[in-house]
């Protein structure tokens, strides 16, 4: 009778890799950088009509995405598009746009009903209809593009920090807050904060960034330095880094001599 042939052993399943960062090196060669939907579903179809230009990325990101944030911030000349889609949450788009410039050119894709002034006061580089033909949103973008790049040549967007330490925190959003929060030129409000950080429903509660605060420092703590906060009438303002004080326990007072 012959013997049953051996079952082959099942070969174990490699351990996924975590995904790196993004850099400089790794950003994409389209005239965009990056693309921030507030609704990704809409955005897709326009990415696929999109494609044959060759101006857009072929993936977008939501609002509040760590990885695009810390894509942009890799580069000092760096462009966005924000895609609002109709029927999007436009009620805070130009505080939106106002907070997004500060770390990237931005060009708005928007519905003909939105307030191209104040979007363009509010800090966008353009805003262009969204259901404009395909080829003149193409011709618009790379236009963007050139422009960027000329002004580039002469005056750089933003200077790196002096003060930046060089702790790498483990996590993706907390090394965005820590980009963010070390631009020289800039000071956060906490509600501007809490939009750029949340998603297109929801920013981010002044709890939750205040706890976000408090773990990254416990991250800079080993190098000497803290992230400074001005607390006034209900709200906080980010002013950059600081060295951290060691907290001393003050002494104890002498009694009133009557």
């Amino acid at each position: 009778m012959p013997m049953p042939m051996p079952m082959p052993m099942p070969m174990p399943m490699p351990m996924p890799m975590p995904m790196p960062m993004p850099t400089a090196e790794m950003s994409s060669s389209c005239p965009v950088d990056v693309v921030l939907s507030l609704r990704r579903e809409k955005t897709a179809r326009l990415l696929r009509t999109m494609r044959p230009y060759h101006v857009l990325p072929a993936l977008s990101h939501s609002w509040g995405s760590a990885p695009a944030y810390m894509s942009l911030l890799c580069r000092p000349d760096g462009l966005a598009v924000l895609d609002v889609s109709e029927g999007g949450q436009t009620d805070r788009l130009e505080q939106r746009v106002r907070v997004l410039s500060t770390i990237s050119s931005v060009v708005v894709l928007a519905p003909r009903d939105v307030n191209v002034v104040a979007t363009l006061r509010a800090g966008a580089v353009n805003v262009l209809p969204r259901d404009a033909p395909p080829r003149e949103l193409a011709g618009r973008i790379v236009a963007e593009r050139r422009w960027i790049d000329l002004s580039s040549r002469r005056h750089r967007l933003r200077v790196p920090s002096q003060s930046r330490p060089q702790a790498v925190p483990h996590q993706a959003s907390q090394q965005v807050l820590l980009e963010l929060l070390s631009l020289p030129t800039r000071q956060w409000c906490c509600h501007d904060l809490g939009l750029l950080l949340g998603t297109a429903g929801e920013p981010v509660s002044k709890r939750a960034l205040q706890a976000r605060v408090m773990r990254l420092n416990g991250r800079l703590a080993p190098y000497g330095v803290s992230v400074d906060a001005v607390h006034r009438w209900g709200r906080t303002r980010y002013t950059g880094m600081r060295e951290a004080v060691p907290y001393e326990v003050p002494p104890a007072q002498s009694p009133l001599r009557l």
